[in-house]
Parts: C-alpha cells; structure tokens; sequence
C-alpha cells in the first residue's frame, strides 16, 4: 500500500512484541487493533435486494451467506496469526442476535450495530474496542467476493505508517476503512451507493489532513452482472457432505449435529450411516439438512454408502466421535482451490487435558506431516473425482482410512488445515493409553504385512 495525501509520514518501526492482548506496541506507543466485520443475518428479502432482483430473495440471500461465511474463515485464518488483533462482528438486526451467535461462532465477540444510517453505524464501529491505548481500527463488509486474508494484513500495517486506509472495490466504493486517527468527517454523509463513495471518502480524510493509503481494488458483489467477473466462482458452487458412519442410536449424534447444521454452507447436507446390518439404502429425513441411511456394518461399506447417497461434490469422513474447529466448511472448501493437492485433513487433538494423549496427538500430526499419511479421525476430506478415481473404500472393515489416503496420495499431495479436529480419548482410557497405542501401530503393521482386515477387525476389538 503507497500513502496520499500532501504530507507522507515516516514508517514507524514494525510491530513490538505484543505486551497482553489486544495492545502492542508500535514505535514506542501501545496500541490497540480492531477488526469490526459488517453483516447482516442472511434472511431473504433483507440482504442483497439488488441482486435478489436478479435472481430471486432465497437465491441472493444464500449467495449472501456463502460470501460471508468466506469472509468470516478468512477473518480467521487471520486472527491465527494476529491473535494481538481484537475481532467484533458487527451484526443487524439487532434481534437477530441468538441466530447469530449460533450459526457463526468463532475467536471474536458480537456487538449489534446501532440505528442510523451506514455512515453513523461505522463511525460507531470505529470507536469500539477495548483499553485507553492509541487504537487502529479497521471495518470491512463481507460481500466482498476476492477478499483476501493479506488484504487485512496489509491494512494494519499501513496504520502503522499513515492515519487512514481505504480498500477500494470496482463499483467506485469501498469495501476497507481504516483509522489510526478519528476523522468523523468521513462518515457524516447520509448516502453510500454510486460510484463516487470511494473518491468522496479520500477526499474528505485527505481534506481533514489524514495520510491515506489505499489498498487493492476488489470485487463487491451487488448484482448478477457482478457474479461473472468474480474470481473462483467454482468455490461458491460446491457443495459438501459430510459423511458419518455410526453404530447404534443416533440420539447419540444429537450434540454433533447442534454443533455442525448451523454452519453448514447453503446446500450442504449431513448423512448419517447407521451400521446395524440391515441392508439396502433407504432413508430417513432426520432434519432440513440431515439425512440416514442403514448400510451393514464395517465403516469402509458405511462409508461407500453414504458416497452414493450424496449429492455433493467434496466428500468429508468425520467420525461421530470427533468435533472439527468453527468454520470447517471454509477449510474443506480450501481443497477446491489448490490443483496439487488429491486429499485434506485437519490436525488431531483429544478432548482433555491429558498430557500422555497430547504427545499421541503431536506424534500423529508429525507423522501427517511428514509421511502424508494421516488416520480417519483427522477428519479426511475430497473431492468426488479423486473419490470415484480411487473406487472409493476398498477395505471394508478397517484401515480403509490408511488404504484410502496411501492410494490418494497418487494423484496429489496432502492437503493439512492447521486447525485441530478434536477426537474423544475414550478407547485409550478403556483401554490404557500405552496399550492403545501400541495395538494401532502393531495393526498398521499387519496391514501392510496383506493381513486380511476382517481378521484384523476382529483382533482389533478383542483388545
């Protein structure tokens, strides 16, 4: 980003070590970084009216929280690695609240946004935060279609040299303002549509004597002519099913499942496998986006089954046992944009606080690492044409997670989200967690040894 204005400041020095979140210190100063993400609850008829008059309320207000569930995994994927930086989501209406919270959790706290128009609700957005320390203050939307998590990056740092940054979208507004220095100036007009907002806006910080920077143009998206300039279109598209063999109740998937629907992208589904050994594939609608299906029993055939049930694109194997990171859809979509990789996965925790299973969990995310070679309870994740390419799950009773990935990695590498998927200890505290270990490392021996892996079932749920 290149400063405007008459007068340009000097580059203060880079960002101190951070003294206690959310302050730092910047050239001697403390400092306190907010990032306020603008939404409003995906409700049709609410959200993106011009779009919707192109192709429809329900349509455009789920093209709508596609975008913004984007926004929000990169807003993330940023904060993981400025964790000084404080995050607000910003949300109208204000009774929407619950809804809210509810489908979007993540590293940051919600304030509702105040009466008034666009202008008077980001100059309220500026003045949050926390402390009395010197505070930079950036505000983003969230329909914004190429965002990327550099673009925030990039904001802070020219705080750190200039007193305002605008991210200009091609449409003539912005879609990033940000403020080292108050300027109520900026905010006072009552109207924010036209191609001029963007000008308007640097003109009046630089007339207010602010330093500016600027930083890429990006694409907002406000109408269906918007859609064909929008870069990887293909993203938005996809859709996921998450796959998850069962046995048993499937009361028993009830907290997984208030965990996972709210999150789910607009026309991603859920199907359960209940392996209870009755065959054939008919289904049962457990909610709007959750489906079962009987499969017999054996995770690999449960597995395959729930495959041929689905509609989706890419295919994510998660146990029922295992809870994934908010934003999970974000990071499995990650898949779609990479041409190198076949396969992801997430890394590995327990639940607990056991330090004997956090050294099991550091050693298999090593191993993930470092061989590609990651287990089921990793969360693997596809695409249907690697999938269909492999023949699915040749192994029908176990290992078909490790045959399955050894075979992937073929076609391409591993794909690994640097975010833990979080698996219950409960057979390593049956069993004891030495020799629980132990018999999967002797398992994955006899696996590679050709044992048939109906034997190894058996041997594997004796011990």
């Amino acid at each position: 980003m290149k400063c405007s204005g008459q007068d340009r400041l000097a580059k203060a020095p880079e960002a101190g070590k951070a003294l206690g979140w959310p302050n730092i210190t910047i050239g001697g100063r403390a400092v306190a970084r907010t990032l306020i993400v603008f939404l409003r609850y995906p409700e049709p008829g609410r959200v993106k009216t011009r779009l919707a008059a192109g192709m429809g309320a329900a349509p455009a207000a789920a093209f709508y929280e596609r975008l913004l569930r984007r926004t929000l995994g990169i807003v993330a994927d940023f904060w993981e690695n400025h964790r000084d930086v404080e995050i607000v989501l910003f949300f109208d209406p204000m009774e929407r609240e619950a809804e809210v919270r509810w489908a979007f959790p993540g590293p940051w706290r919600f304030v509702a946004q105040p009466s008034g128009h666009l202008g008077e609700r980001m100059r309220a957005a500026c003045d949050l935060g926390s402390g009395q320390a010197e505070r930079h203050s950036v505000v983003i939307g969230c329909d914004i279609g190429d965002l990327q998590s550099a673009d925030l990056d990039d904001a802070f740092r020219a705080l750190n040299h200039c007193d305002a940054v605008l991210g200009p979208a091609r449409d003539g507004g912005f879609y990033l303002i940000g403020l080292a220095r108050r300027c109520d100036a900026v905010f006072l007009p009552a109207s924010w549509g036209g191609s001029e907002v963007c000008g308007r806006a640097l003109a009046t910080l630089q007339r207010e004597g602010l330093t500016v920077a600027l930083g890429k143009e990006r694409n907002d998206i406000d109408r269906v002519e918007d859609l064909m300039r929008l870069p990887g279109r293909d993203y938005f598209d996809r859709r996921v099913a998450i796959i998850i063999p069962f046995l048993g109740s499937p009361s028993r998937l009830e907290k997984l499942l208030e965990f996972l629907e709210p999150q789910l992208w607009p026309a991603d589904e859920i199907i359960l496998v209940s392996g209870d050994g009755l065959p054939g594939t008919a289904t049962c609608r457990i909610s709007a986006r959750t489906r079962m299906v009987r499969a017999r029993r054996g995770r690999g055939l449960q597995l395959n089954c729930g495959v041929r049930e689905s509609r989706s694109d890419l295919l994510w194997f998660l146990h029922e046992d295992s809870t994934p990171p908010p934003n999970f859809a974000y990071h499995v979509r990650k898949l779609v944009l990479s041409q190198h990789h076949s396969l992801g996965c997430f890394q590995l925790a327990f639940d607990g606080h056991s330090r004997a299973l956090a050294l099991i969990a550091r050693w298999a995310n090593i191993r993930t690492s470092i061989l590609q070679l990651p287990y089921g309870d990793q969360g693997i994740f596809c695409e249907r044409a690697t999938y269909d390419q492999l023949n699915g799950f040749r192994r029908a009773y176990i290992m078909e997670d490790v045959d399955f990935v050894r075979s992937a990695r073929r076609l391409g590498k591993l794909l690994i989200i640097p975010q833990p998927l979080r698996t219950s200890p409960a057979r390593y505290v049956k069993c004891g967690i030495l020799r629980a270990s132990l018999v999967n490392h002797l398992l994955f021996g006899l696996y590679l040894a050709g044992i048939d892996d109906r034997k190894l079932y058996s041997w594997y749920y004796r011990c």
